[in-house]
């Protein structure tokens, strides 16, 4: 009994068919256990129906009440990816998954491109992955999990600057890093230069790129004396993007030496380290006539996911998943991953130190309605499961767009209704079901920038003016718009000072003459935040033509909280009058630039903003560099050392009154 138990499961699980209950497994095996017992009753032996024969009987029945069209249909359907008591649905086999990505209408993604990988047949049993011991010495472990940590082997180094994060421990990549003995840089080559630091001198000491995953490098991490770059890569010379670490051993800057990688299917979505562990995402689309299932393991032998490690959100859109790993990079020379994938797609993430939120937005074509889709991934160490989801109306603007507090997830969203652009904040319970939201609020306007602070939403909306909403979430159930303040221009990045101010990094607007507005450049603002009923601008200042990263990139901006001040990369590029002969002309002129090529009087200015603001903005130094585009600054000691793509290096020391 137990073997034709165990084949007729078999049968039935194979191509995960769904049939009627009738004529479901169980019912086929008390068929069987009930002919068993009256042999046993009767103590007569009674021959019992073949295998054969009773699969004989269920197919007939099947055809019968489907018939061969409809049976078809049955054994061809893709699985029912609904939530089921609010859980994720998990596959049972890469045939299901097969299945819903052949049912999924993709557009331009379904499909020429031929297979490019010949990955393994068997992923590793336990989801883990174990490298070899790397050559070479062993290194020691620094479990500080940020680049804002000093390095053990640094000896007694400087203050220094650490990058700008959004949630305080959570460390995530960018292209220079400091540990106040050393910079380390990705320069515009995609290569990593280390150079000593002292007293404003600078000193190539070593480079690592252009071998390996290594051609494509991002982003870096730094911890202790270990470094991590990440980047993008395809292997072997497909087309079929990866993305991959390197834990390289630098306790002698002059020569790091590589200890492990790790690679994954897909284009980078972000990273991010805590614990000692980095969380790479990645966005991995599919293509039918290639492989149906992320990959997974070091650069040299990628290996197919497992359809057990793979869920789906319900009705997936896009032939794509989301692929989350962590990583460990602190235990040794030999790292350990684990590999989680959910079919669905990522725009960009949230993470906090126990939770990972991927958001991607989803267009209903039907009903003519944006929304987003969110995706919830726990993490602790290597132990990742995506287990939640919801959608919500609206996109969202970025990573600052969302937040945890207590369980529950706030997420700030632009819609339309009636053609307007609305904005929206919404509540969501543990579960991600909508505990409280204020909808429809700044009509005619998008967001430009949010920032969370405890139990209070700081959004910026934008068309012609720049209100501050401040929005209270004291209560999930029932969030509310406590209080606004209007000025010209709008920020793209909000920084809170301390409890009462908060600073507004972002674009002075002027009118273009056509009834419009121009980005006319740079603008600081203050905002009294003391009396969230009641805000005010306490001060603004606004710097002609003026551009910086940290109007787009947070990372950028650089704060040195122990002198008191901030500093951001610029540029100003200021084109005069059209100059022929020594003359004036007017560009409309067609006539007169066909017969000369005109000169244009222009001007460009490169450097670093040195500021400060707790009661007014104080302009503190605009220190001009003679390179062409600076992209980041951090400041060692008393000096700033400021970096343009090329990984050019000037530093000066700053006027601090």
């Amino acid at each position: 009994m137990n073997k034709d138990r165990e084949y007729i499961k078999e049968l039935f699980d194979n191509d995960g068919i769904n049939v009627p209950d009738s004529l479901s497994e169980e019912t086929m095996l008390a068929m069987l256990e009930k002919a068993e017992e009256k042999r046993s009753e009767s103590k007569r032996s009674v021959r019992r129906p073949s295998l054969r024969m009773v699969m004989g009987l269920a197919a007939a029945m099947l055809v019968a009440v489907f018939g061969i069209s409809g049976l078809m249909d049955i054994v061809q359907r893709p699985p029912d990816t609904s939530l089921v008591g609010g859980e994720l649905y998990t596959f049972g086999s890469e045939k299901e998954i097969e299945k819903l990505l052949s049912s999924i209408n993709n557009g331009g993604n379904d499909g020429l491109r031929q297979k490019v990988f010949s990955p393994s047949d068997t992923a590793p049993d336990t989801g883990l992955i174990e490298y070899e011991e790397a050559p070479g010495e062993a290194v020691s472990s620094d479990s500080a999990a940020t680049g804002l940590q000093t390095s053990s082997a640094a000896g007694s180094a400087a203050d220094h600057s650490g990058t700008y994060l959004q949630v305080e421990g959570i460390d995530e990549a960018d292209i220079v890093k400091t540990d106040g003995r050393y910079i380390y840089f990705v320069n515009n080559n995609k290569e990593v230069v280390i150079y000593s630091a002292e007293d404003g001198k600078t000193e190539k000491l070593s480079t690592i790129g252009y071998s390996g995953v290594e051609n494509y490098i991002d982003d870096i991490y730094l911890s202790g004396d270990r470094l991590i770059t990440v980047g993008n890569y395809y292997k072997d010379g497909s087309q079929d993007p990866c993305t991959g670490i390197v834990v390289y051993d630098i306790s002698n800057r002059n020569d790091p030496k590589e200890l492990y990688d790790f690679s994954q299917s897909g284009s980078i979505l972000s990273s991010r380290m805590t614990g000692g562990y980095v969380y790479l995402v990645t966005n991995d689309y599919v293509y039918r006539g290639g492989r149906t299932v992320p990959l997974c393991g070091s650069n040299d032998t990628l290996s197919s996911l497992k359809a057990g490690d793979i869920c789906c959100v319900p009705e997936p859109q896009t032939s794509s998943y989301i692929v989350l790993s962590a990583i460990d990079v602190s235990s040794g020379t030999r790292g350990t991953a684990v590999t989680k994938a959910i079919l669905g797609a990522g725009e960009d993430i949230y993470c906090n130190d126990h939770n990972l939120y991927s958001v991607s937005g989803e267009w209903n074509s039907k009903d003519n309605v944006y929304s987003t889709r969110i995706v919830r991934a726990s993490l602790d160490g290597l132990k990742v499961k995506f287990n939640a989801t919801a959608k919500v109306r609206g996109y969202a603007l970025s990573q600052f767009a969302m937040d945890e507090k207590d369980g529950y997830f706030r997420i700030a969203t632009t819609s339309e209704r009636g053609g307007i652009d609305v904005n929206n904040l919404f509540v969501l319970d543990p579960d991600l079901k909508e505990a409280g939201s204020v909808t429809g609020f700044a009509r005619n306007e998008s967001i430009k920038a949010v920032r969370y602070v405890g139990d209070k939403a700081y959004v910026i909306t934008y068309e012609a003016i720049d209100p501050l909403f401040i929005i209270d979430l004291s209560d999930p159930e029932k969030p509310s718009i406590e209080g606004e303040v209007m000025i010209d221009g709008f920020s793209a990045l909000l920084v809170p000072v301390n409890e009462g101010r908060m600073l507004g990094i972002g674009h002075a607007t002027g009118d273009n003459g056509y009834g419009g507005e121009y980005d006319s450049g740079l603008k600081l603002a203050l905002f009294d935040i003391s009396d969230p009923s009641h805000p005010a601008v306490l001060d603004s200042m606004e710097f002609k033509d003026m551009m910086s990263p940290a109007q787009s990139d947070h990372h950028a901006l650089m704060v040195n909280a122990e002198a008191g001040y901030y500093a951001i990369p610029y540029s100003i590029d200021r084109y005069g009058d059209i100059v022929i002969d020594g003359g004036g002309a007017l560009i409309e002129d067609e006539d007169v630039l066909a017969d000369q090529e005109p000169a244009v009087d222009s001007s460009h200015e490169a450097g670093v903003l040195v500021f400060g603001g707790e009661d007014s903005i104080r302009l503190m130094e605009q220190h001009a560099l003679d390179q062409n585009w600076l992209v980041r600054n951090v400041y060692i000691g008393d000096w700033i050392y400021a970096l343009d793509s090329e990984g050019n290096i000037s530093s000066f020391r700053p006027e601090i009154q």
